[in-house]
C-alpha cells in the first residue's frame, strides 16, 4: 500500500486601511485597502475538516483522510486520520504532530497568503489496522514492533516516507490563508522541508473553525 505525503496546513490575509493627501487640500481620501500578513492571534483556535478529504496518491489512486488542527499563538497540533475508503469509514492509521510555529511576511507568489514555518517537535503514529501495523514494523518505523491501537514516536525515525525524521526535516515551510472561519494551508506537491519548496498555491480543502 502506498501512502502519499501527509497533508497537512493553510491561512489568509486581512487588510489595513490608509489615507492619502489629494493636491493641496487638507481633506483626505481613503485609498485602497492594503493586505496585511496574518498574525498568530488571528489564526488561533481549532480547525477541522469539513468531511472526508481525498488526494491523489501518486500511483493512480487516492488517499482519504481527515484533519483536526489546534493553533495557539505559539504552537500547532495536528490530529490526522488516514482511511482506506472514500467515505472515511475504515481507519488505517492516525498521526499526532505538534511543535512551535511562526508566521512571517505575505507570500510574494500566492496572493493573500502568509508564509508560515511549522516545526516538528513530536510526531506520533498509531496503527489502526493490522496490515498497517505490519508495514510499520517491516519499515523500521518507531522503536519496535507495532500493535494496533498503540502509539509510537516516529520523530527520530520517520515512517514509510510520509513522516520524515526530524533530523532530515525539522520544519515545514508552508503558506496559510484565512477567510472568516475558513482556513487554507498550501498545496503539498513540493518538498516543503526546504525553503524553496514553500507551496505556490493553496490546497484544495479548507479546514473550518469549531
Amino acid at each position: 500500500m502506498k501512502i502519499s505525503t501527509l497533508v497537512a496546513m493553510s491561512i489568509a490575509a486581512l487588510t489595513l486601511s490608509g489615507t492619502a493627501l489629494v493636491g493641496c487640500s487638507s481633506e483626505t481620501n481613503e485609498g485602497p485597502e492594503e493586505p496585511a500578513a496574518l498574525t498568530a492571534a488571528e489564526v488561533s483556535g481549532r480547525w477541522v475538516s469539513g468531511g472526508c478529504e481525498s488526494y491523489p496518491d501518486g500511483n493512480g489512486g487516492e488517499n482519504h483522510l481527515t484533519r483536526d488542527f489546534t493553533l495557539t499563538e505559539k504552537d500547532w497540533t495536528l490530529e490526522l486520520v488516514v482511511f482506506g475508503d472514500d467515505a472515511c469509514s475504515y481507519p488505517l492509521f492516525s498521526a499526532h504532530v505538534e511543535g512551535p510555529y511562526s508566521l512571517g511576511a505575505l507570500s510574494e507568489k500566492v496572493e493573500g497568503a502568509t508564509e508560515g514555518n511549522f516545526e516538528f517537535g513530536t510526531i506520533e503514529w498509531t496503527a489502526l489496522d493490522q496490515g498497517m501495523a505490519d508495514i510499520f514494523s517491516q519499515s523500521g518505523c518507531g522503536t519496535g514492533a507495532w500493535k494496533v491501537g498503540e502509539a509510537q514516536d516516529v520523530t527520530a525515525t520517520g515512517c514509510i516516507g510520509v513522516a520524515h525524521a526530524k533530523s532530515e526535516c525539522p520544519v515545514d515551510h508552508d503558506i496559510v490563508s484565512l477567510d472568516g472561519d475558513t482556513l487554507f494551508f498550501g498545496e503539498r506537491v513540493t518538498d516543503m522541508c526546504k525553503e524553496e519548496g514553500r507551496p505556490l498555491s493553496l490546497g484544495s480543502y479548507a479546514v473550518f473553525k469549531k
